[in-house]
């Protein structure tokens, strides 16, 4: 029997590895919202946060899943600066009460973390590099890892960087915020000194579903072909698209004066994974290419 506990169920990750385990015995999604953004029949549902102990505990005792996918995470690298207890409480306590659980019932845990752990000097990185957060949220997100490698719990820690695509009901990321600014014929301002290997929401669930079922431990890079700046990527999402690329500005990170201190040359080495798994990874073409035609569809 395969049994499967998604959390953040209703964010674009989220959303994407509930229909693609939908194929599992039993699959159920949870998160802080009420209900589930997919308004399918087929899908179980269950509001949890992952920072009420109690009710991980409840949650997790009636379900008994086999794995618990954490995609439940404080993501706003800006707002972590300001508000750091409530990154703390998501970002590390939420994984401490989930790794209690995966302890008691023997539970296998996949943990989405993040090329912010390091400081971005001399990326792409593999998973050997030695982390070093240059802000709170990579802060958080190295915890989190440390915490769940020194638990004694069957574990997947999965890297990932600049998860883009299409859901439901899902906040802006960097595709979304750069497509709808432009077909609004709003100017914008992009960083030309920030490098990643942007992901493909639905290609990195394809590979983390084959990963989960080969049953693969450790820590895995799973990320993008492409290794470009933000502003290139910018570049390519309006010519895809057929939008103006004149409404791009390019700027360097100083000249947006942020609060957190953004890695520069962050981005992820994926050689191990595509050694390891069969699924193919995307490049930025083939993952706007993929965006175009399921817009096209609908």
């Amino acid at each position: 029997m395969k049994k499967i506990l998604i959390t953040g169920a209703n964010g674009l990750l989220g959303q994407k590895l509930e229909a693609d385990f939908s194929k599992w015995d039993s699959v159920l999604a949870t998160g802080k919202q009420k209900d589930f953004v997919l308004q399918d029949k087929k899908y179980l549902y269950q509001t949890l946060d992952i920072t009420d102990k109690e009710q991980v505990q409840s949650v997790i005792a009636d379900f008994r899943p086999e794995l618990i996918i954490n995609t439940a995470a404080f993501m706003n690298v800006e707002v972590c600066e300001e508000k750091k207890e409530l990154a703390w409480a998501v970002n590390v306590e939420g994984v401490k009460n989930l790794i209690e659980s995966c302890q008691k019932y023997e539970i296998k845990l996949v943990q989405i973390s993040t090329d912010y752990i390091f400081d971005g000097r001399n990326g792409p990185y593999s998973e050997e590099d030695k982390p070093n957060p240059i802000n709170y949220y990579g802060g958080t997100k190295l915890q989190a890892e440390e915490i769940i490698q020194d638990a004694l719990i069957h574990f997947l820690i999965i890297r990932s960087n600049v998860i883009y695509g299409m859901g439901t009901q899902v906040k802006r990321n960097f595709f979304i915020w750069v497509y709808e600014n432009l077909r609004q014929k709003k100017q914008i301002k992009v960083v030309t000194d920030q490098f990643n290997n942007p992901t493909l929401a639905d290609n990195l669930s394809i590979l983390i579903l084959e990963a989960a079922e080969r049953n693969l431990a450790g820590i895995l890079n799973l990320a993008g072909t492409k290794y470009l700046s933000r502003y290139d990527f910018a570049l390519k999402i309006a010519q895809h698209f057929e939008l103006n690329k004149n409404l791009i500005t390019p700027v360097t990170t100083p000249e947006l004066h942020q609060k957190a201190s953004r890695p520069l040359k962050g981005g992820l080495r994926i050689d191990k994974a595509q050694k390891i798994l069969t699924t193919p990874f995307f490049s930025v073409d083939e993952g706007l290419k993929f965006i175009e035609e399921k817009l096209a569809d609908n």
